[in-house]
């Protein structure tokens, strides 16, 4: 790269030494002067660009939580890796004892260096109220796409403290009195802000039988929508899809599709072999992420977009995991 670079840089220079010195008597020859030198700066700007992009120099990903202490007093691994299966038994198992003295001690017990901040929002509490009252569909839609519903609410609420901490004259306005869930119904849609391509892409995933997301015939009819090749008919799949994830009403189908891409993820990475089924914070991570960044491996990182709450700032890995290992709304949505 360096020495394209350096061919490109010294070519220019001669071809600009030599018309200058023919023009060096004429009176535009500062003008000139200048020309060329901003048409220089131009061109490495572009010789930049060029290589920066096709080196993927200028790529913006999303945060990798370094930042999270919330492993240290009960795992000792890094705290942007999560928990193994052994490490994520014995959490649960001393959160179940311990919650025998109420939530906040058993936090104190079990994660005595992690603050839980996030809980003592006014976004928090409105949350939790709406998830309670939406708790016999978020069981239905986990059960229904094979996960626990604990498993579906972490990756859930992310999406919402987002929404809430995003526009806080709306919150405070709207959705505190009332508590109730925010639906997006834009680039991102439902109470989860699942996106129209991922929503397409999980639905193909339900029947393509040699795809690494499929996760078997029980399922392959769960999101069955309008088929045919007329426009009238792929409007109607759209709007049925679209209608289905923005209902206000029934957040049944968007709890739906938010586990059935939990559910295939897991399946992806369980054939590689690698189980996230204990894994909230990868799951949250990748729902963030999209499709196209789960790539199976030893050591997935916790990341994804930040989210303030609380004057804590987060990201959705790391609020998956903190919810779920959390406590809350344990007596609705057990381990």
């Amino acid at each position: 790269m360096f020495q394209i670079f350096h061919k490109i840089s010294y070519s220019y220079s001669q071809i600009r030494t030599r018309v200058y010195r023919t023009l060096q008597e004429n009176r535009f020859s500062f003008i000139f002067e200048v020309g060329v030198s901003l048409s220089a700066a131009i061109g490495v700007l572009f010789i930049v660009v060029f290589f920066g992009m096709k080196f993927d120099l200028f790529a913006v990903r999303g945060s990798i939580d370094e930042r999270n202490t919330f492993f240290e007093n009960t795992t000792g691994t890094s705290s942007s890796e999560g928990l193994s299966k052994d490490q994520s038994v014995k959490a649960i198992s001393e959160m179940q004892i311990a919650l025998r003295d109420g939530v906040k001690d058993a936090r104190k017990k079990v994660f005595p260096n992690v603050s839980f901040v996030w809980s003592d929002s006014d976004e928090w509490r409105t949350l939790a109220y709406a998830l309670t009252k939406d708790r016999e569909v978020i069981r239905r839609a986990a059960y229904d796409a094979g996960i626990s519903p604990r498993l579906l609410v972490s990756i859930v609420i992310a999406e919402q403290l987002r929404f809430f901490t995003s526009d806080r004259e709306s919150f405070k306005k709207f959705f505190e009195p009332l508590k109730i869930l925010g639906t997006m119904s834009e680039f991102s849609l439902g109470v989860s802000g699942v996106k129209q391509d991922t929503a397409e892409q999980i639905e193909k995933n339900l029947k393509d039988k040699s795809g690494e997301y499929y996760i078997g015939p029980a399922y392959e009819h769960l999101l069955d929508l309008p088929v045919g090749e007329n426009d009238a008919v792929q409007n109607s799949t759209s709007s049925t899809r679209f209608l289905r994830l923005t209902d206000s009403k029934d957040h049944y189908y968007s709890y739906l599709y938010t586990a059935l891409f939990a559910r295939q993820i897991i399946e992806q990475w369980k054939k590689a072999g690698y189980d996230l089924s204990y894994r909230p914070e990868i799951l949250g991570t990748l729902f963030n992420l999209g499709f196209d960044k789960s790539v199976p491996k030893a050591n997935p990182k916790v990341a994804g977009a930040e989210v303030t709450v609380g004057g804590e700032t987060y990201t959705f890995g790391r609020l998956a995991y903190e919810f779920y290992y959390s406590g809350e709304l344990i007596e609705i949505f057990g381990f």
